[in-house]
């Protein structure tokens, strides 16, 4: 496995700590879905994720879970599917907003719990938790707690012991060092 040094470990923290703001903040519920930070806190959200995914399959092990994954040719894995969205999210021209090539594009619909967004012949965007918030992209959802949540919590459990246990660089991994490597 390849080294980390000390940019890597402040990028995994500050990651970590953000995802965290991001989590904790509110702006996920849904008295918030008309907010205007609610789509900026989920790329926000998405592309430090997809930063951790590719952290923890360098340094330790893909996070490779796939419950509620709808495997494609491009999407095998809950990394892939994150991967997917944040290029979705980040390439407003990507072929990932289609849930038909060139003919049907649905990007960012969101359904709060249980809920059918929309069925067009075989295909259906739905929901299938009253407990979750979904997140379509083309033809794939992604939930906050199934998946988010859970790979963000697979991830940090990987990168957090790999982190210098002695000075830790942010105070919510357990100390308060200072971020700098010539500060001691």
């Amino acid at each position: 496995m390849a080294a980390m040094d000390f940019f890597t470990k402040s990028d995994i923290e500050g990651a970590i700590h953000r995802i965290d703001e991001l989590l904790a903040c509110g702006i996920f519920q849904p008295n918030n879905s008309r907010n205007v930070l609610f789509r900026a806190a989920f790329i926000e959200l998405l592309i430090a994720l997809r930063d951790l995914m590719y952290k923890a399959e360098k340094f330790a092990r893909r996070i490779a879970f796939d419950d509620d994954v709808k495997k494609t040719e491009k999407v095998q894995d809950v990394s892939d599917l994150i991967k997917f969205v944040r290029d979705a999210l980040c390439h407003p021209d990507s072929d990932n907003h289609y849930i038909e090539a060139g003919n049907i594009k649905s990007t960012f619909n969101v359904a709060f719990g249980k809920v059918n967004v929309m069925k067009i012949g075989d295909f259906e965007q739905a929901s299938k938790y009253e407990d979750d918030i979904c997140f379509f992209f083309g033809s794939h959802g992604i939930y906050l707690k199934r998946h988010i949540v859970r790979a963000f919590e697979e991830a940090k459990n990987l990168l957090i012991p790999l982190l210098n246990a002695n000075k830790p660089l942010h105070p919510n991994l357990g100390g308060g060092a200072s971020r700098h490597p010539s500060a001691g």
